[in-house]
């Protein structure tokens, strides 16, 4: 039984490297003789290739045969690779189990793991999909109800690290091991946000004028280092797809239309982002004047005019609360 794990996704790798280990060993799942987890990245070991053959090829008088899961398989050096792929291509019989986050699909060595064995792939969600992961897998793997308000919070403050999410959780039950649900509250008591932030996050809010959300995502950014400058590019920049696509609308295109003229995924910019509603809501002649305001805005910063962050912070927040 040869097994490979790819992807990032590593609380989901983690939960199959746990059932591969039971299946395999059943009743001596806690015994150390029977199973060796060597680290592709362990400097101690002269070769993984070497460590992973010698163990798999042993015959124990307290075991017929050791389990052998390698992790962390990216940090292989090329030789032991090539040594492993050459090994593997005879089909030995063992109980093998490989974790990578990438493996490309082209080398020697995925190939003759596909062929001998099994490749499973473990991406992780999107980030517009993480809080419904979170929303699935709190009530499966912790057996805990969870309030809708907090998976929006933990997929904001955490990001799509989905180990990440399940170690922040475990701190969570270990601080009120008797709730019976994870609410709002307790998640904002006890994490607090580590995802880093890109400018691009901050245009749902600006194109719906939500001028509560939008003023603190703003200082969220600021404050997580997102420079002033590339979230004045990223609004232009969506201000200008805005007007684009609103004069697109007017000439009696239908939004799926307007979006594919503009080279948008219809779901991210028209369901998502609610283009139509944020264009209606903006209007043309209103959107001209912000774009000439942020075109002034980028040479202003640029320029040192406005170089403080207060005054950043005040001029971008003034594009949409008035």
């Amino acid at each position: 039984m040869i097994v490979t794990l790819i992807g990032e996704d590593n609380f989901t790798k983690d939960k199959c490297i746990e059932k591969f280990l039971c299946d395999a060993l059943g009743d001596r799942r806690d015994d150390p003789l029977a199973k060796q987890i060597l680290f592709a990245t362990d400097t101690n070991i002269p070769s993984i290739a070497d460590a992973v053959i010698t163990a798999c090829d042993s015959v124990s008088m307290f075991t017929p045969e050791q389990v052998v899961v390698v992790r962390k398989g990216d940090a292989l050096k090329a030789d032991d690779a090539k040594s492993l792929a050459k090994w593997l291509s005879h089909g030995p019989q063992c109980k093998l189990l490989l974790e990578f986050e990438k493996l490309d699909a082209r080398g020697e060595l995925y190939k003759t793991l596909n062929k001998v064995g099994k490749v499973e792939k473990y991406e992780v969600p999107k980030q517009y999909k993480m809080a419904e992961w979170i929303a699935a897998a709190i009530p499966t793997h912790f057996n805990r109800a969870i309030d809708r308000d907090a998976c929006n919070y933990l997929a904001e403050a955490l990001g799509n690290d989905t180990k990440l999410v399940s170690e922040e959780i475990e701190k969570v039950l270990l601080f009120a091991p008797d709730c019976k649900k994870i609410t709002l509250d307790l998640v904002r008591e006890m994490i607090v946000p580590q995802r880093e932030m890109v400018a691009y996050e901050i245009n749902d809010s600006f194109g719906l004028r939500d001028a509560k959300t939008y003023t603190r995502m703003l200082n969220e950014m600021l404050n997580n280092g997102v420079n002033a400058v590339q979230i004045v590019g990223s609004l232009y920049r969506y201000a200008v797809d805005l007007m684009n696509f609103s004069t697109l609308l007017g000439k009696g295109m239908q939004a799926k239309e307007a979006a594919a003229a503009l080279g948008k995924n219809d779901f991210i910019f028209n369901v998502k982002g609610k283009a139509p509603e944020c264009a209606k809501r903006w209007g043309r002649p209103l959107l001209i004047r912000v774009i000439r305001r942020l075109a002034d805005l980028d040479y202003e910063i640029k320029s040192g005019m406005c170089s403080t962050r207060i005054a950043q912070e005040l001029a971008l927040a003034s594009l949409v609360v008035r």
